[in-house]
């Protein structure tokens, strides 16, 4: 099952309404960072921790003798 993500499916604008749409986007992410912005950062941290974390580190392996023709 593929994860699912937020989408928004807008009629086509012209630059005037995209322009105001833009704004109110901002604003209410903005009104977030206001509201929740410090459990985010720790969430966000945690996050980049996990992420680096589940990252597997592999040995250098031999060279193949091909990429050596030089």
């Amino acid at each position: 099952m593929r994860p699912r993500h937020a989408q928004i499916h807008l009629p086509p604008l012209d630059a005037g309404y995209a322009l105001t749409l833009v704004g109110i986007f901002e604003r209410a992410i903005d009104a977030i960072w206001r509201a929740h912005g410090h459990g985010m950062s720790e969430l966000q941290a945690l996050r980049a921790e996990a992420a680096r974390s589940t990252r597997q580190i592999l040995p250098p392996s031999e060279p193949d003798p091909d990429d050596r023709l030089f």
